[in-house]
């Protein structure tokens, strides 16, 4: 028979994990961050939605027409754009200070592209345009400005705070 009051010491302290400890939640800083980049990634995912609806139009006025066409042709970039930008959001969220601050650099980067961007826009030049010969929307300097800082408002809030 074996004995079943034996009691086995050890010379190290082993503290049990409590709860909180197994449970890291993230600041409130990095779901902020994590947010805006989320909400991005929706309005990517509604205007690719919206040109569904354009293209599947039969009614549609001639002088749209060339405008339908390239918001139908976008749509494969702007779902795998809503997609990255999902993935992003939720490496903002995340646990792993690594990988949270790799997504947050790579928005930094994107906000530095954005106001890049809306320079450009500002100076007359077409930062999207295939050949010198566009012409930039003037409320296109707003949007890409706008664009910026909340890239770059993303990337401080959630690539500032370590969580240990």
């Amino acid at each position: 028979m074996f004995p079943t009051n034996v009691w086995v010491m050890t010379a190290l302290p082993i503290r049990s994990a409590e709860p909180a400890d197994l449970i890291r939640e993230p600041s409130l800083r990095r779901l902020l961050g994590a947010a805006i980049v989320g909400a991005i990634g929706v309005i990517l995912f509604s205007v690719a939605f919206a040109g569904h609806v354009v293209r599947s139009m039969n009614s549609l006025p001639a002088t749209s027409g060339a405008d339908a066409q390239t918001l139908s042709a976008a749509m494969p970039w702007l779902v795998l754009a809503g997609v990255v930008h999902l993935i992003v959001a939720a490496a903002l969220a995340g646990g792993r200070d690594s990988i949270r601050i790799a997504a947050a650099a790579v928005t930094g980067i994107t906000a530095v592209a954005a106001a890049a961007a809306a320079a450009m826009t500002a100076a007359g030049i077409d930062p999207f345009a295939r050949s010198a010969a566009g012409h930039p929307a003037a409320s296109g300097v707003g949007i890409l400005g706008l664009t910026a800082v909340l890239y770059g408002a993303a990337a401080l809030l959630a690539g500032s705070v370590s969580e240990d």
